[in-house]
């Protein structure tokens, strides 16, 4: 009995020893994952790279996932060198089907979400129009690109997929952005007449034709419906706008009292950095999508909780200043628009004031207070583009 207790305690070690070896190789690996993709992929909302180190059934490591870029896929299955016996299955995307296809938004506004389901979070939206890059296809979700890069899945009712042929074929019309808050396109040149959508600033459609006061225009769907044209401007000036701190504001003033939505970026309802990122795009300047990605860029003016310095269309981040053992964390941007005020959406779109002296003073916005960046002058053509620059748009232009 002695002997067969010493024996299973053996085992038991054994079993031991072999998990923690186990524990072991999968940290080392993930490890050596985790710091390829600050290497390739460092801000995963832009850059595309959704990699796990798992242990399989049989006890096997595998490192699996995809990649946008062949560098970055190369140097993951480099890993297998590194770690003999780790298996690796990395898929680059997108998959072949989509490499010659683009989307277009065919809603007023759509939901991109973090998952292929519509009770995932909102992560963004994208407008009427707008062209999308496509990387794979799940079930009726599209994992799928916008313009200012931001990645997340949208429902295949929300996009009309087009070939090169399609996209060059669109590319021959000339097309229209919609300039009013928010409207509608009819199934006649007559406003009395059935309603075809809704519209929201910033939708784009090609023209067709124009009858008397109206565009006659053509949904990516192929939908034909009727715009007044005094709601609308010409997309090839649109995309040519260069901002000045009275155009943001002006700009900024005409969402006043649109209520907050989380991952909003329409004037239905609206999130703090998609407001500051629509104001922008519709004076002819992309921003990145989150506050946290644009106090990054642009010019640094100030980290205090005051005006002084400050111009119109200047951006504010709140949030947590970076303190020993404590990173920096931005969870809010409104927009300086003179005189000591900012406009931002907080339960809605509303100003606020940096002055104490001022009935509108934010006082609780003071402690949180991390800096004041400005945009205009700071065009990089990466992370603050013109629009006119941005190979999306680029693809409405008429030809």
């Amino acid at each position: 009995m002695k002997h067969l207790i010493i024996f299973l305690i053996a085992i038991v070690m054994l079993g031991s020893c072999s998990e923690t070896s186990e524990r072991s190789l999968v940290s080392e690996v993930k490890g050596n994952v985790d710091s390829l993709q600050k290497v390739f992929a460092p801000d995963t909302r832009v850059a595309l790279w959704r990699v796990s180190v798992v242990r399989q059934q049989n006890g096997a490591v595998a490192v699996q996932g995809v990649v946008e870029n062949n560098e970055a896929k190369k140097a993951l299955l480099q890993l297998k060198n590194q770690f003999p016996g780790v298996r690796c299955d990395i898929s680059l995307l997108p998959e072949k089907q989509w490499k010659n296809k683009v989307a277009l938004i065919n809603n007023s506004v759509s939901s991109i979400r973090r998952k292929t389901t519509r009770a995932s979070e909102m992560l963004n939206q994208a407008l009427l129009g707008t062209p999308l890059k496509v990387f794979q296809k799940k079930g009726e979700w599209y994992l799928i690109q916008t313009p200012d890069r931001y990645l997340g899945w949208i429902n295949q009712a929300d996009i009309v997929l087009f070939t090169q042929e399609d996209l060059q074929r669109y590319e021959n019309h000339s097309k229209m952005v919609y300039n009013r808050q928010y409207g509608f396109s009819y199934s006649k040149p007559d406003t009395h007449s059935l309603v075809v959508s809704d519209l929201a600033v910033g939708c784009i459609l090609p023209v067709i034709a124009t009858k008397g006061t109206f565009y006659q225009v053509k949904y990516p769907d192929g939908r034909v419906a009727f715009v007044k044209k005094t709601e609308a401007v010409n997309f090839d000036n649109f995309i040519h706008r260069k901002p000045t701190p009275e155009s943001l504001v002006n700009t900024a003033l005409k969402f006043n009292g649109i209520p907050y939505l989380w991952g909003g970026r329409s004037s239905k309802a609206i999130d703090c950095s998609g407001f500051t990122s629509t104001i922008y795009y519709l004076n002819g300047i992309l921003l990145q999508r989150d506050a946290s990605q644009q106090t990054h860029f642009g010019k640094e003016i100030t980290t205090h909780f005051e005006f002084k310095g400050l111009r119109p269309g200047d951006l504010l981040f709140f949030g947590r200043k970076a303190k020993e053992n404590q990173p920096e964390k931005v969870t809010h941007v409104a927009m300086y628009i003179g005189g000591g005020r900012f406009i931002h959406s907080s339960g809605k779109v509303r100003i606020s004031s940096m002055d104490p002296a001022s009935s509108e003073y934010a006082g609780e916005y003071a402690p949180r207070f991390v800096r004041a960046v400005r945009i205009i002058g700071q065009v990089n053509g990466t992370t603050i583009q013109r629009l006119e620059d941005n190979p999306f748009f680029q693809m409405l232009k008429t030809k």
